[in-house]
């Protein structure tokens, strides 16, 4: 975000007829306009906030089909055709993010890279036996790593898939909007779509102002849209990342964990011809995460422990959205209509938002797509993902319900410290009240705006998160990441509560 400073563009304020509407500006969105505006459609992006400053500006962008222990999952799950498609489909992603690079002239800092999957004891090894066979007969050309100084973390074994990449997400992302606004694209900024009407043509209410398209592109991570009964069939992670520049022995590839804790290592170019290295893991669902974990120092221990850091840190976080089958959820929603999302990423949205935007444009244009059944949104796989449908909608179910107590809860506001949020229950309601560093109370409703699920205070970030479905508050209840699209109404602590101040 520091190194890559983005042009604003203007919200949308008037009505506006437009051949296809995408609403949201991150990978996905953007890829999915150039190409339509390529092909001579009239399109329009729409976005909540700013465009590549969201999930796919936070991404550490690694460029690749090798996505952990994808294939053995995949063959268990969905046959070893499944397994064949989804390789096929990842490496054409690759080299479409490749060749859209070269046709657009976009500086990246695109670089090959090699994937690695490390294994730190017996059981993760031999799990990656079994990744290694999957992926072979998928397609692809994994190898069994004999030199272990190639991993720069202790490791028993690894395999390694050649002739991958990584970039700067953010650069690359900027450029294609660019590319896309100078082939008469129109890009709309702090323009948060509220409500989608229609099935073609599609009325987008923006504020005051509405949008009308022949084709809406759902592309805000977690669908804005409810056709497709994501709630049930999505669910949402955060993960953590830290970063330093390297002062000497910079590692030579990607690298991730063969199982948890979870660490994602690769390196990114600096000024002067120094490395900063990114160590990422520590994830958890949304709004669950353990009081007592501390992923920023977790990672900060593990970076200092094994790499050679200078002084000038970095922290963000993230979000990642899972299906319960194990494949993502990619183009038209229905047998007929023109709505079409994106979603279920995994972790890897590098090449699977790329790969959205391919299938999803071939949809538009009637073309057919070989890999476009296996990842069909209205997809009714969840033989594969029984056991992750029960449990992970099981565990969402108390938050649902009046009056849980929740991690977070406060017995009065003086338990409040700067800094802090916790619930507050009174007469049977719940407040969501945070004490900002100067002492000022904020308080709004704890019911989240998309089902009404409690919210829980967010420390590391000072937010109110969802633990159902991912959405994020500010403090002062602005939406800051969706399904939600409306923000948690201001409230005021009943007097009794107030005067425990």
């Amino acid at each position: 975000m520091s190194s890559a400073p983005a042009p604003a563009y203007e919200a949308l304020s008037d009505d506006t007829e437009i051949d296809v509407a995408v609403v949201g500006g991150g990978i996905v969105g953007l890829t999915t306009a150039l190409l339509l505006s390529s092909s001579g459609r009239n399109v329009a992006v729409l976005e909540g906030g700013r465009i590549v400053a969201g999930v796919s500006g936070f991404t550490t962008a690694k460029l690749t089909a090798g996505h952990g222990l994808a294939y053995s999952a995949l063959e268990h799950s969905h046959g070893e055709e499944a397994a064949r498609l989804y390789a096929e489909s990842q490496l054409v992603a690759l080299a479409a993010v490749s060749e859209l690079c070269r046709t657009h002239a976009i500086e990246c800092d695109l670089e090959p890279a090699a994937n690695y999957i490390v294994a730190r004891d017996e059981a993760e090894r031999a799990k990656l036996d079994g990744e290694l066979e999957a992926a072979s007969r998928a397609g692809l050309a994994p190898r069994a790593v004999g030199d272990l100084s190639e991993v720069p973390f202790p490791a028993i074994a690894a395999i390694a898939l050649d002739d991958q990449a990584q970039l700067h997400p953010r650069r690359y992302l900027l450029g294609l909007a660019a590319a896309f606004t100078a082939a008469g694209g129109k890009i709309f900024e702090r323009s948060r779509v509220t409500e989608i009407t229609g099935n073609g043509p599609f009325a987008l209410c923006v504020g005051d102002a509405s949008l009308h398209a022949q084709a809406v592109v759902v592309a805000t991570h977690y669908p804005i849209v409810e056709q497709g009964f994501f709630v049930t069939r999505i669910h949402p992670r955060r993960s953590y990342v830290v970063a330093a520049p390297l002062r000497s022995a910079t590692p030579v590839g990607m690298f991730i964990t063969a199982g948890p804790p979870t660490r994602s290592v690769r390196t990114a170019p600096l000024e002067g011809g120094r490395r900063l290295i990114l160590v990422g893991g520590e994830g958890h669902h949304v709004g669950r995460r353990d009081e007592d974990s501390e992923p920023y120092a977790t990672l900060e221990r593990f970076m200092e422990e094994h790499f050679d850091v200078d002084d000038g840190r970095y922290r963000w976080s993230t979000q990642d959205n899972f299906s319960v089958d194990g494949l993502p959820y990619l183009g038209r929603l229905g047998d007929a209509g023109n709505l079409y999302v994106a979603t279920g990423f995994g972790g890897w949205g590098m090449s699977n938002g790329t790969l959205a935007a391919l299938i999803i444009c071939d949809a538009l244009q009637g073309k057919d797509n070989a890999w476009a059944e296996l990842y069909d949104p209205d997809r009714r796989s969840l033989v594969s993902g029984a056991k992750r449908f029960v449990t992970e909608n099981v565990a969402i179910t108390p938050h649902q319900l009046e009056g849980t107590l929740v991690a977070g809860s406060a017995a009065s506001i003086d338990d409040i410290a700067a800094g802090k949020g916790a619930i507050i229950h009174s007469d049977g309601k719940e407040y969501a009240v945070s004490r900002a560093a100067d002492g000022r109370l904020s308080v709004v409703s704890a019911r989240c705006t998309h089902m009404g699920c409690t919210v829980t205070w967010n420390e590391e970030e000072s937010s109110w998160d969802c633990p159902c479905h991912g959405s994020r508050f500010a403090p002062d209840g602005r939406v800051l990441h969706g399904p939600a699209l409306h923000p948690l109404q201001p409230d005021r602590l009943p007097t009794r509560a107030a005067e425990t101040r």
